[in-house]
């Protein structure tokens, strides 16, 4: 029978003495001055801990913009500082989600406070695992990142606008490669409509890319990506379709005004931020 657990711990405790631990009995049952007794009493095992980014370093991720002095009484400055430094000059600081970072979902990176030190490391976000929580996913498929490149040329389309006269296409296959210039990873669940109903269930894909900037390129590859692995924004097969990035994929509107294809740093924000009352 599966155990399933949570725990739940702070300050450098958790390195220190829970997390080594926890490693100890998963590797032998019996220990000695430090040494296992016997190798083949282990538990089978697999755990993965997260770490929440905490109050101090979200005030020391805050990047604001030089507005100069500001002048008043000291209670307008004091709301100034509150609502107007969080809403507008400090927009982008990398702990309230700075969109424009998502071109490289492995990138994203937070100023860390280091446990009964006063030193800051830099530690990666995992953007990918971050947003799964934050829409409820239940993951059925985690594909790795994958590497992809292609040769391009142009044609003539006369359907084009007046001022184009040629469209990209790919010259050739598309290719999965070590090196490739482009990267995927896509996720398979389902989200619940109802929270706690499983019978109600929305058939959800993720697909995470790596953009270069170039975004007739990023774009064509993306296309091509999903006629690759025979997926459709159109079928029945996924109810829900994330991508990051401006995209060109066919979209269709669901009830409640809602779209199929949905722009993942839009929700990714709404989530982390929109609140009622």
């Amino acid at each position: 029978m599966d155990t399933r657990y949570i725990l739940v711990e702070m300050g450098n405790y958790f390195d220190t003495v829970l997390k080594p631990r926890i490693a100890k009995v998963i590797y032998s049952k019996d220990w000695k001055n430090g040494k296992p007794i016997a190798r083949d009493t282990g538990i089978s095992h697999c755990f993965k801990y997260i770490r929440l980014e905490s109050y101090e370093d979200t005030q020391n991720n805050l990047t604001l913009k030089d507005i100069g002095n500001t002048t008043g009484e000291a209670g307008f400055q004091r709301d100034y500082l509150l609502h107007y430094w969080l809403d507008f000059e400090a927009k982008g600081s990398p702990s309230l989600l700075n969109i424009e970072w998502f071109a490289d979902p492995t990138a994203y990176k937070l100023k860390v406070k280091k446990p009964g030190t006063d030193e800051y490391v830099e530690k990666a976000v995992d953007l990918v695992e971050t947003f799964n929580w934050l829409i409820g996913l239940h993951v059925e498929h985690l594909d790795r990142w994958r590497r992809y490149d292609a040769a391009f040329k142009r044609e003539t389309d006369p359907e084009l606008p007046e001022d184009t006269s040629t469209r990209l296409i790919l010259d050739g296959p598309l290719k999965e490669t070590d090196d490739g210039a482009w990267r995927f990873r896509k996720i398979e669940g389902y989200t619940l409509r109802t929270p706690g109903d499983q019978s109600d269930r929305e058939r959800t894909l993720v697909i995470w890319r790596k953009l270069t900037g170039d975004l007739e390129k990023d774009n064509l590859m993306l296309d091509e990506w999903f006629k690759k692995y025979r997926l459709s924004t159109q079928d029945t097969e996924f109810d829900v379709v994330y991508v990051n990035g401006s995209n060109n994929l066919p979209n269709l509107r669901q009830a409640e005004e809602t779209w199929k294809v949905r722009l993942t740093e839009e929700h990714f924000h709404q989530a982390m931020w929109d609140v009622e009352d």
